[in-house]
C-alpha cells in the first residue's frame, strides 16, 4: 500500500506538515496541501491523485463536506476532524466516505486507515464494473435521484457538461454528476470510445465519418486529433 499519490486537504498549517511527515514516513507521496475547496480542485486538475485525506473543516464558506460532494465516487477520501459530534458524524457519514479519522491522531491511526480506504474502494469499483459495466450489456445511472437502468445500445453518446455528463439516448437526455473520465472507465471499451475531451460515443451509432467529426443521428460530434487514429482503428474500413 506504500507510495501513494495522497492529497491532504487541511487549513492548519501545523497539522498538514505532521500528517506530511506521517505519510512521507510511510512511503507515500504527497501531491499537494490545500486549505480551501478551490485550492482541492485546482491540484487534482493538475496531478494524478490516489486518495484525499480531508479534513471537514476549511477555510471559506466551502466545508470538506462540500468537498466530498464533488469528488462522488470518484475517489476515495478520508475524513479527518476534530468536531466528532453527531451532527457531523451523521452529515459525513450520508456521503460514504471510505474513513473517518478523528484528531488527533498518529500513525497508528492512520495506515489501517489508509489501507481499508484503498481496499474498499477497490472493492467498490469492482462490484461496479461486474454489475453495470464491461462484464454487462447495461449499467445504472443516478439522475434526478433515482436508479436508472440503461442499455449500451440505447446510448448513442455521452457528453461532458463541467461536472455533469449528459448520457443522450433517441428519446432523451439524462444528466448525471460525474466527469467524462469516470464515464470512460465504467464503458464498455468494444462498444464505447472517447473521440474528444468532451464526448464518448457508441461506436455502433456513427452515421458518417469527416475529417474532424462524427454524426450519430442528427448530432455532429467533434473528433479531435489525439484520437482520430484510434477511431479509424475501431471501424470497420473496405
Amino acid at each position: 500500500m506504500a507510495d501513494k499519490k495522497i492529497l491532504i486537504v487541511e487549513d492548519d498549517p501545523e497539522i498538514a506538515a505532521s500528517l506530511s511527515d506521517i505519510l512521507n514516513l510511510l512511503g507515500h507521496q504527497i501531491v499537494g496541501i490545500a486549505e480551501s475547496f478551490h485550492e482541492a480542485f485546482v491540484i487534482m486538475e493538475k496531478n494524478e491523485i490516489d486518495l484525499v485525506l480531508l479534513d471537514i473543516q476549511l477555510k471559506g464558506e466551502k466545508t470538506g463536506i462540500d468537498v466530498a460532494e464533488k469528488i462522488g465516487d470518484r475517489l476515495p477520501y478520508i475524513f479527518t476532524t476534530a468536531f466528532a459530534d453527531e451532527e457531523t458524524v451523521r452529515k459525513a457519514s450520508e456521503l460514504g466516505p471510505y474513513g473517518y479519522i478523528v484528531k488527533p491522531y498518529g500513525m497508528k491511526d492512520i495506515n489501517p486507515a489508509i489501507e481499508v480506504a484503498l481496499n474498499n474502494f477497490q472493492r467498490a469499483r469492482d462490484m461496479n464494473s461486474e454489475e453495470g459495466g464491461f462484464l454487462s450489456n447495461h449499467l445504472y445511472i443516478k439522475a434526478n435521484s433515482k436508479l436508472i437502468r440503461l442499455n449500451d445500445d440505447d446510448i448513442l453518446y455521452m457528453e461532458a457538461k463541467g461536472d455533469y455528463v449528459v448520457f443522450k439516448t433517441l428519446s432523451k437526455g439524462y444528466v448525471v454528476h460525474s466527469t467524462i473520465k469516470n464515464v470512460v472507465e465504467k464503458m464498455n471499451p468494444q462498444k464505447f470510445l472517447k473521440v474528444h475531451r468532451s464526448y464518448v460515443v457508441n461506436l455502433e451509432k456513427i452515421k458518417d465519418i469527416e475529417d474532424s467529426s462524427i454524426q450519430i443521428e442528427d448530432k455532429i460530434i467533434p473528433v479531435s486529433r489525439q484520437h482520430k487514429s484510434e477511431l479509424m482503428a475501431r471501424i470497420d474500413l473496405i
